[in-house]
C-alpha cells in the first residue's frame, strides 16, 4: 500500500507535464485535454455511449457497470506540435504521465466504481513582441517577453449502477486543482531614453469539486449484437481559485533591483455546464462503431472580464478484433480502432473562434489473460495561418497498459 500511494504522489507531481508549448493555451484555464483513455483516443475519442468490458470508461460514469473484472490503466503521451504564422514558424515536444485510473466490482453486474487523475487542462507558452509605442513618433520601443505555465487536474471518484435490466445510471465526483504561473517582461527603451525593464508575475491556484451524471442504456439485437446510448450532464458550477501579482523591477542586465507584492485577491471563475450524448453499434468481440456529440456553456461562464464561445465537439470511430479466440495468430486477437474528431474551442483570439481538428488510429495489444498494451496517435490542426492567428499542426503519440484481473477475491485453494 505504501509503494502505491508513493506511486500516486509521483504521478501527482507529474500528471501536468503532459503537452507541448500551445500559443493558445495562454487563454482561460489553459489547452483543455480529452477526458478519456487511451483506448478512446484510438478510436476518435468516443465513449459516452460506447462501453467496454476490457478498459475504465471515464467519459459516462453509468458504463462503468460493464467493469466485471478489476482494471488498471496507465499511460503516457507524447505531443510534437509545429508552428506557423506570418513570418513565424517554430515547434515543441514534450511528453509525461497522461492516463491513471482504477475500477473494479462493488457489487458484480450491479455496482462498479473508479478513481484515478486526469489533466483537466494544460498551460505551456512563450510568445515574444517587438513594437514601437504610440505617440512616441518611433523614437520609443517595447519589446514583451510573456511565459506560462501550469494546468489543473482532474482527480475523480465515479461510480455506476445498474437501476434496471438495461438501464444504467452513474455520477463522477472531481476534485479539480492546480496552479498557473505567467510572467511578462517588458522592457522599454529609445534614443534618449535608457532601456527600463519591468516583470510581471501573475501566480492563479485553483481548487474545488464539482459533479458530472450519466446515463446508459443498452438495447438487444440479437444475442451478441447490441445498440448503445449514454449521456452526460455536468452543472455549471463555482470553481473558486486566488490570484497574487507581483511586480520586479530588473536592471538592464536583467539582474532583480526590486520586488513588489501588489496583493493577494480571490478569482471567482465559473466552470460551465456540459451535456453530452453517445451511441454506438456493437457486435460483442468484434466490432463497435460510435458518436459521441458534447456541446458545453462558455458562453455562461469564466468571468465578468471574459467572453468566451459555447464549445462543440463531434467524434466519431470505432474498433475492430479480427478473430478474438483465434489461439494461432497473435495480430488477429489485436484490436484495432480509428475515429476522427472535430472541436470549436471556447476561446476567442483576435475575434476568430479556434477550430481543433483530429485524426485518431491505435491499437490494443494482448499481452496476458485479458490485459493489454495500448498504442493510440492523432494527427491534429488547431487555428489557422490567417486572420492574425498562428496555425499548429501536431502528433500525439499515447503508449498505455491495461491490466484486467479478479483482484480482492480470497483463494479457496493454493
Amino acid at each position: 500500500m505504501k509503494r502505491i500511494l508513493a506511486g500516486i504522489a509521483v504521478c501527482l507531481i507529474m500528471i501536468n507535464c503532459v503537452n507541448a508549448q500551445s500559443i493558445y493555451s495562454f487563454e482561460g484555464l489553459g489547452s483543455l485535454n480529452h477526458q478519456g483513455m487511451p483506448n478512446n483516443v484510438a478510436m476518435g475519442e468516443i465513449g459516452i455511449g460506447a462501453p467496454s468490458y476490457w478498459s475504465i470508461n471515464t467519459q459516462n460514469p453509468a458504463n462503468l457497470i460493464y467493469n466485471t473484472l478489476s482494471t488498471f490503466q496507465v499511460g503516457i503521451e507524447v505531443d510534437r506540435r509545429n508552428f506557423a504564422g506570418e513570418g513565424l514558424s517554430g515547434n515543441d515536444t514534450d511528453g509525461g504521465l497522461r492516463f491513471l485510473g482504477y475500477a473494479f466490482p462493488v457489487m458484480a453486474g450491479k455496482w462498479s466504481s473508479s478513481f484515478g487523475i486526469l489533466p483537466y487542462s494544460s498551460v505551456s507558452y512563450n510568445t515574444f513582441s517587438q513594437g514601437e509605442v504610440d505617440g512616441t513618433g518611433g523614437s520609443v520601443e517595447q519589446v514583451s517577453d510573456n511565459r506560462g505555465e501550469g494546468g489543473l487536474t482532474n482527480l475523480f471518484w465515479s461510480h455506476g449502477f445498474k437501476i434496471k435490466k438495461k438501464l444504467l445510471v452513474g455520477i463522477r465526483m472531481t476534485y479539480t486543482f492546480g496552479s498557473i504561473e505567467k510572467n511578462s517582461i517588458i522592457s522599454i527603451g529609445g534614443d534618449d531614453l535608457p532601456v527600463s525593464n519591468v516583470e510581471y508575475e501573475e501566480l492563479e491556484s485553483y481548487s474545488d469539486i464539482n459533479f458530472l451524471f450519466g446515463l446508459g442504456y443498452r438495447h438487444t439485437l440479437s444475442e451478441e449484437t447490441f445498440l448503445n446510448f449514454g449521456a452526460t450532464l455536468a452543472p455549471s458550477s463555482s470553481f473558486n481559485g486566488t490570484s497574487e501579482l507581483s511586480l520586479i523591477r530588473l536592471t538592464g542586465a536583467g539582474s532583480e533591483i526590486e520586488t513588489v507584492e501588489v496583493g493577494k485577491e480571490s478569482i471567482d471563475f465559473q466552470l460551465p455546464s456540459m451535456f453530452g450524448f453517445g451511441l454506438s453499434y456493437q457486435k460483442l468481440n468484434k466490432y463497435l462503431i460510435g458518436l459521441d456529440f458534447e456541446v458545453e456553456r462558455w458562453s455562461n461562464a469564466g468571468s465578468d472580464l471574459e467572453t468566451y464561445n459555447n464549445r462543440f465537439k463531434i467524434a466519431v470511430g470505432g474498433e475492430w478484433t479480427p478473430d478474438y479466440d483465434n489461439v494461432n495468430s497473435y495480430w488477429k486477437r489485436a484490436r484495432y480502432a480509428a475515429g476522427f474528431n472535430v472541436e470549436r474551442l471556447p476561446y476567442i483570439v483576435n475575434n476568430q473562434s479556434l477550430t481543433d481538428f483530429g485524426i485518431n488510429f491505435g491499437a490494443s495489444l494482448p499481452v496476458s489473460g485479458f490485459s493489454s498494451l495500448d498504442l493510440a496517435f492523432k494527427w491534429g490542426r488547431l487555428g489557422e495561418t490567417t486572420n492574425g492567428l498562428i496555425e499548429e499542426t501536431y502528433f500525439k503519440v499515447v503508449i498505455g497498459a491495461t491490466m484486467n484481473d479478479r483482484w480482492f477475491i480470497k483463494r479457496k485453494y493454493d
